[in-house]
Formats: C-alpha cells, sequence, structure tokens
C-alpha cells in the first residue's frame, strides 16, 4: 500500500506539528493498521478486521465508489492531552492501492471535514 499526503495535508500537519511534536510519528504508526484494511487475504479475517475498526468510535466510512472509499479516522497522538482530539481524513483507492491523506484537523478548532475537498480527491 502506498501512502501519500494531499498540499493540503502536508500544510496542516507542518502546522500542527509545532503544536504536537510526535504527530508525523503518530501518522507512521497508524499506515500499518490503514494498510490492513485493504489487503487481500482470508476474506473473513480481513470482514472481521473490518468490522472491528469501523464498529467503534475509531473510524467511520464517510462515502464508498467502486474503487475508493473515503475514512475519517480518530488519530491517536502522543504527544497530545486528553481533552483534545485530532480527526485524519484519507482516500483509499484500492484498485492501485494508494491510501491519499487529504485533511488533518483538531477537533476542537473545526468540528467538521471539508466536503467539497473530499470530492476533488475522490477518483
Amino acid at each position: 500500500m502506498n501512502f501519500e499526503y494531499s498540499s493540503e495535508f502536508a500544510k496542516e500537519l507542518k502546522k500542527l506539528a509545532k503544536k504536537w511534536r510526535s504527530l508525523p510519528l503518530d501518522i507512521e504508526v497508524v499506515q500499518p493498521f490503514i494498510s490492513e484494511l485493504y489487503t487481500s487475504g482470508d476474506n473473513q479475517e480481513l470482514a472481521d478486521f473490518r468490522s472491528a475498526f469501523f464498529n467503534g468510535k475509531r473510524a467511520t466510512i464517510l462515502q464508498t465508489t467502486s474503487d475508493a472509499e473515503v475514512v475519517k479516522m480518530r488519530l491517536d497522538v502522543e504527544s497530545l492531552g486528553t481533552n483534545d482530539k485530532v480527526r485524519i481524513i484519507f482516500v483509499a483507492v484500492i484498485t492501485t492501492q494508494t491510501v491519499t491523506f487529504i485533511e488533518l484537523f483538531a477537533k476542537n478548532e473545526k468540528n467538521r471535514e471539508d466536503v467539497q475537498r473530499i470530492k476533488r480527491y475522490l477518483p
């Protein structure tokens, strides 16, 4: 699975990393879990993993197309206080095995994802 940052995401990451130094590493830590969501393996095992991942409060699928999913996910940040929460939005294109991180925001600064940005990155 290939991981990419959109230009907007890179700017948001740079800005928020000044507040929370562990943020770039926290994004790297979550990449193997995201990759597991889209790997082809035992169908039942994959279905169980996806079900457990998306049924909790950790992540939700915002949109689905025939070859892509838009996912909003809570990001655990090591250097973050307990009251602050960070959300990460990514587009997973299953046909090309690519995940593009498109939005990163602190929940106390912004409540909702940018719908126009999501539309721009959907294939």
